[in-house]
C-alpha cells in the first residue's frame, strides 16, 4: 500500500525560485513512485497530486490579495496567516489520512504525524543583511522548534548538515544530506534548437557570457560586473555579458545599476526569464559565471554543466562540493583573478571542451529521480522508528 505524504507547496503561490523548483520538481519525482501518495497543500485548499505553481495560483490568489491588503496595517500578518494555515493544515492531515508530512521550506507546521523538513542553508544566520528584517526574526524563532520536533532533517549539501550539527546541536542520526537535481529540460542544444529563443532575447548562441540568480547582495553579481570589466574590449565585443534573475531582497539599488549599463549597452540585464527559455539560455552561452557569497547547493551551476557550457563558480560554502573537478572554482573576492580564469576560458578552446566534457559528466550525477529515492529511504526509516 502507497505511504500517503502530505507536500507542503504553499510557497509555489510566489514566482518560482529556488525552494519554489525543489517543491516542483522533487514532487513530481515523488508522486511517479508507486511507492508514494502524495498530497499537496496550498494554504487552504489539498489536492492529490505533485505540487504545481499553477495550481497554487488558483488556490490562492485571494489569500495573496489579502496579504497585500493588510500587510501594511497588521505588523503580525505572517503568524495570523501561519496559523489559519496551520489550522487548516491539520485538518487535510486528520482527512486525507496522511501517514507522514514534508516540509520542505524549513519551518513546519504542527501535526501528530512524523515530520521531514529541509533545511536549505543557513543563509539567514550567516548573511541576516540579505534577508528582510521579519523573515530572520521568524526564522530565528521557528527554525529551532521545526528541528526539535522533526523526526528528520533533510539538508541539500554535506556543507549544510555541518553547518545545522555546529549551530544547533540536533543529533547527528536525524539529520541527511540529500543533494537536489538538475531538470532534463538542461540539456546540451545546438544553434539550431535555440535559435527561437535566443532570437527574441537578442542573442547570439555561443557568443554571450551568461550569470543566472536571484538579483540580491549574496549572488556578489558586482564582482561578475567588476571582472568582465577587466577583459580586453575584443573580449567583451566578442562576448557580451548577459545577466538573468528576478529582483531579490535589497536588490532595488543593483537593479538601476544593471539597468543604467545595459540602457548604455555595456550588458543585457534580462531579469526574470521564462522557464521555455531559460534552458536554451544556458545552452547557448560561451561560459558562465557564478561567483556567489553563499550557497547551500547551487543548482545554477549545474544546469549550466548539464547544458553543456564550462562553469566557473565560487570556491565558498557547498559549491566546491557540488563542482567536483568539473568547474573552476574562483575566489569571489578577488575579480581580477576571475578575469584572468575567464580570458584563458574563452581563448582556449581544448581547456573549454575539457571542462564541458567534465561538467555534463558531474550534473548527471544528480538526478530528481536519485533525490526523490533517497527521500524516500528518509520517509521509510522514520516510519519505521515509530511503529
Amino acid at each position: 500500500m502507497a505511504l500517503r505524504v502530505a507536500l507542503n507547496a504553499t510557497p509555489l503561490a510566489a514566482p518560482l525560485t529556488g525552494i519554489g523548483n525543489y517543491i516542483v520538481h522533487l514532487g513530481a519525482a515523488l508522486a511517479a513512485r508507486s511507492e508514494v501518495d502524495l498530497y499537496s497543500f496550498y494554504g487552504g485548499r489539498w489536492a492529490n497530486d505533485a505540487p504545481s505553481s499553477v495550481a497554487a495560483g488558483v488556490g490562492t490568489s485571494l489569500a495573496r490579495r489579502f496579504r497585500q491588503v493588510i500587510k501594511p496595517v497588521v505588523p503580525f500578518m505572517r503568524n495570523f496567516m501561519w496559523a489559519r494555515q496551520g489550522m487548516l493544515f491539520r485538518r487535510g492531515v486528520d482527512r486525507h489520512r496522511i501517514e507522514l508530512y514534508h516540509e520542505p521550506n524549513y519551518v513546519s507546521f504542527v501535526t501528530d504525524v512524523p515530520i521531514v523538513t529541509t533545511i536549505h542553508d543557513l543563509s539567514w544566520l550567516r548573511y541576516p543583511e540579505t534577508h528582510p528584517r521579519d523573515r530572520v526574526q521568524w526564522l530565528e524563532h521557528a527554525v529551532p522548534r521545526t528541528l526539535t520536533r522533526a523526526a528528520a532533517i533533510l539538508v541539500d549539501s554535506e556543507f549544510i548538515r555541518k553547518e545545522v550539527l555546529a549551530t544547533f546541536g540536533v543529533d547527528a542520526s536525524r539529520i541527511h544530506a540529500v543533494p537536489l537535481g538538475v531538470a532534463h529540460a538542461f540539456r546540451p542544444r545546438n544553434a539550431l534548437t535555440t535559435a527561437s529563443s535566443l532570437r527574441t532575447l537578442g542573442l547570439a548562441h555561443g557568443h554571450y557570457l551568461l550569470t543566472v540568480g536571484t538579483i540580491e547582495p549574496r549572488k556578489n553579481v558586482g564582482h561578475v560586473l567588476d571582472a568582465y570589466g577587466r577583459l580586453p574590449a575584443a573580449l567583451r565585443e566578442r562576448y557580451p555579458l548577459v545577466i538573468a534573475g528576478a529582483g531579490g531582497w535589497r536588490a532595488r539599488s543593483l537593479e538601476r545599476q544593471l539597468q543604467a549599463l545595459a540602457s548604455r549597452g555595456e550588458i543585457r540585464f534580462l531579469g526574470r526569464v521564462s522557464n521555455e527559455d531559460l534552458p536554451c539560455l544556458y545552452a547557448g552561452a560561451g561560459a558562465f559565471l557564478f561567483p556567489s557569497l553563499y550557497e547551500g547547493f547551487g543548482l545554477p551551476p549545474l544546469e549550466a554543466m548539464a547544458s553543456g557550457v564550462p562553469v566557473l563558480m565560487s570556491d565558498r560554502a557547498s559549491m566546491p562540493e557540488i563542482a567536483g573537478d568539473a568547474a573552476m572554482l574562483i575566489d569571489p573576492e578577488q575579480p581580477e583573478r576571475t578575469a584572468v580564469c575567464l580570458e584563458a576560458i574563452l581563448e582556449d578552446s581544448a581547456q573549454r571542451a575539457a571542462m564541458i566534457e567534465r561538467g555534463l559528466r558531474r550534473a548527471a550525477i544528480y538526478t530528481w529521480e536519485t533525490c526523490a529515492g533517497r527521500t524516500l529511504d528518509v520517509y521509510r526509516d522514520v516510519l519505521q522508528a515509530v511503529a
